[in-house]
């Protein structure tokens, strides 16, 4: 490595610097740099995303649609009202068919503040609830979307940092990141898949630096907002010590495990199927050619969770076997990407936002890239954001072409032994120059 890393080795395990990336163990001993000024990208980065949402959210309708209304996306109100239950108590209403939710609760217990508060304040709820096109309540719960779903654009920035990307290319990424967050936050309104990424990626970072515990519990509470998380604990266990696992598991199954114990035990029969089954409606999602191998849960609903598990298996095998031959940074977060992947390779009915944590990790290690693959990664990803939102019902052309633009994604962000970072080459660039400034003087 060029920069001046030393090793902090783990038991149990070899650590040797490959040509490019970070090691496990290592940690970097240069005098630290003011807080604000190293997070200065993801923050002008979330500002500018907050505003333009914000804008969105409140004058799309009214000036392209004439229509008197702000748009709030459907999920919300779903959401909204389960976190009331979940306030007051009514665990059992959390799985309720009506309430959609197929995810642990971490996001009712992010949202209860916000839904506290408006409903204290007897504020206005909107469509289909009501006939308020405008409701205020919105308002006031906004905002803990955008803080949470903003927090990615961190945890990605901090990868970036750790893979030495420089800082123009990490502004970059983060506008990158900014277009293949919309669909998440902005129409579907998910914050909860953006914070268990966030956590994930820290939690990776924490297990880089051998802080296995932290790690542990940062993943329990990523796995608390998106079971999805466990594709990551795979890479983690592959990297961590044999006698590190028992505690890894327990700290990443903790959190939701907690929280899900009220819904289990005041409906049991609900919580199961809404967290086993994870039902979903091909009739109002998008159907790909895995659902007619979903099991039929009647009145026109799949059960997605049977093949999400074939998923999860081969993500949980490939990351596992691959992160215990390998210490490089920018190959474990590759690998990452490649388990995102994985639900949209095998998932019997989509949602456009499904795509994102794939093709937001793929653009993470991209910027590593050359400027070529950078470039065609982020054209892809911002590509199939767009793409995703059309309403195409057939089962494969609307999964085909964006199964083909994230595994093509991917492949432009296959690290390689040429790819040292912007960081290593403007270095190289500086000790030639210096190098004949002195052969000149």
């Amino acid at each position: 490595m060029a920069t001046a890393l030393t090793e902090a080795r783990a038991p149990g395990h070899h650590h040797g610097h490959g040509a490019s990336g970070s090691v496990v163990g290592t940690r970097d001993h240069r005098p630290p740099s003011p807080y604000l000024a190293v997070r200065a990208v993801p923050l002008i980065g979330s500002l500018i995303f907050a505003v333009v949402v914000v804008n969105f959210t409140l004058w799309w309708d009214p000036v392209t649609n004439h229509v008197d209304a702000w748009w709030v996306p459907g999920d919300f109100w779903h959401t909204f009202f389960t976190t009331s239950a979940f306030v007051h108590g009514h665990w059992g209403a959390v799985y309720d068919a009506q309430t959609g939710l197929i995810a642990f609760p971490g996001v009712l217990v992010l949202l209860s503040p916000a839904v506290a508060l408006a409903q204290a304040l007897h504020l206005s709820i909107g469509v289909p609830y009501t006939a308020v096109s405008t409701p205020t309540a919105w308002l006031v719960v906004e905002p803990f979307d955008l803080l949470a779903g903003c927090t990615v654009l961190f945890a990605i920035d901090a990868v970036a940092r750790r893979l030495e990307v420089s800082a123009r290319r990490r502004s970059l990424l983060a506008a990158a990141e900014m277009i293949a967050l919309w669909d998440l936050l902005a129409q579907n309104w998910h914050p909860e898949d953006a914070l268990a990424v966030s956590f994930a990626l820290w939690a990776l970072l924490a297990a880089f630096d051998g802080r296995w515990s932290r790690s542990g519990w940062l993943l329990g509470v990523g796995v608390a907002f998106q079971p999805l998380v466990v594709l990551v604990l795979a890479a983690v266990l592959g990297l961590a010590p044999r006698r590190r696992t028992v505690g890894l598991l327990v700290r990443a199954g903790l959190p939701g495990a907690v929280l899900l114990a009220g819904p289990l035990i005041a409906n049991p029969s609900a919580t199961l199927r809404a967290v086993l089954d994870q039902p979903n409606h091909p009739l109002l999602d998008h159907p790909t050619p895995w659902m007619h191998f979903a099991p039929r849960l009647g009145d026109g609903v799949v059960a997605a969770g049977p093949t999400r598990l074939v998923a999860v298996a081969v993500a949980v095998v490939v990351s596992w076997m691959v992160c215990r031959r390998t210490r490089r940074l920018d190959r474990i977060v590759w690998i990452v990407a490649v388990c995102f992947a994985t639900r949209s390779l095998f998932e019997p009915v989509m949602v456009a936002y499904y795509i994102w944590p794939a093709l937001a990790v793929a653009l993470l290690v991209a910027a590593r890239a050359t400027r070529a693959r950078f470039a065609a990664a982020c054209v892809l990803s911002s590509f199939a954001t767009v793409f995703a939102l059309r309403g195409w019902r057939g089962e494969w052309l609307w999964w085909s072409v964006l199964v083909v633009c994230i595994v093509a994604a991917i492949v432009a962000a296959l690290p390689s032994s040429l790819d040292r970072g912007a960081t290593d080459r403007a270095r190289d660039r500086q000790v030639v120059e210096r190098a004949g400034h002195q052969a000149m003087g």
